[in-house]
């Protein structure tokens, strides 16, 4: 074999050794739980406003809306280039509006816009919502669950945030809308006044569960939490 020939075989071997050795190494640290997973918000531009102590949120058409706790009251709105959210502290409420197109007095049903928008807020402030997918932040430690109260208006979904987190109180009032949970989080106690709505706990662990629900919603309530419901 030429000279040349070998030496490209080398270089070829070492390459595909060199990969199968990262592989393991990152398969070894994902089993051990040695891992961060990607944050697409850390690579988002946000622009970063202290807002005063509020009693209400508004919330329309947003279609990328967090809300999380936080030691002050806080919003970051992505930069972006002919973004059309507005924010407004009006009196005692911040009212955040996202214009996908339409009139933003009168958004049509389903439009959102998707630019990221999160709210950190250090104590528990009514949040009114329409048109809009709102997720929610919780704690990695029981001791810290934040609690929420939410009415969730017409055509508004809300998930929660990833990883095994932790909600003190969640007091949801929807109206035409969905809510989903997930088998990853635990809820001290959740309560639910619902008109035309979807309800899944996906597994979710609750230990006090009070609903009120019309013919015209749908519930999917594991059996570990119908233990739950008073």
């Amino acid at each position: 074999m030429k000279t040349s020939n070998k030496l490209l075989l080398g270089i070829f071997l070492t390459i595909i050794i060199l990969t199968t050795v990262i592989q393991v190494m990152v398969y070894a640290k994902y089993k051990r739980g040695e891992y961060v997973k990607f944050n697409r918000e850390s690579f988002n531009q946000m622009t970063t406003v202290d807002i005063p102590a509020i009693r209400f949120v508004s919330v329309k058409g947003l279609g990328s809306f967090s809300v999380k706790p936080g030691d002050k009251y806080k919003l970051e709105v992505q930069k972006q280039k002919g973004s059309r959210v507005t924010y407004q502290v009006l009196n005692d409420t911040l009212i955040i509006m996202g214009d996908a197109g339409f009139a933003a007095d009168q958004p049509e049903p389903g439009q959102r816009n998707y630019n990221p928008v999160n709210l950190y807020l250090p104590a528990v402030v009514p949040i009114r919502a329409t048109y809009s997918s709102i997720r929610l932040g919780g704690s990695a430690d029981s001791a810290g669950a934040p609690s929420y109260n939410i009415q969730l208006g017409k055509d508004t979904y809300v998930h929660v945030s990833d990883g095994k987190i932790f909600f003190n109180e969640l007091t949801l009032n929807g109206e035409q809308s969905n809510i989903d949970l997930h088998d990853h989080i635990t809820v001290n106690k959740l309560h639910m006044q619902l008109a035309g709505t979807r309800f899944d706990d996906k597994a979710a662990t609750i230990n006090d569960l009070t609903i009120m629900a019309d013919d015209h919603s749908s519930l999917n309530i594991s059996g570990k939490n119908l233990k739950a419901l008073k």
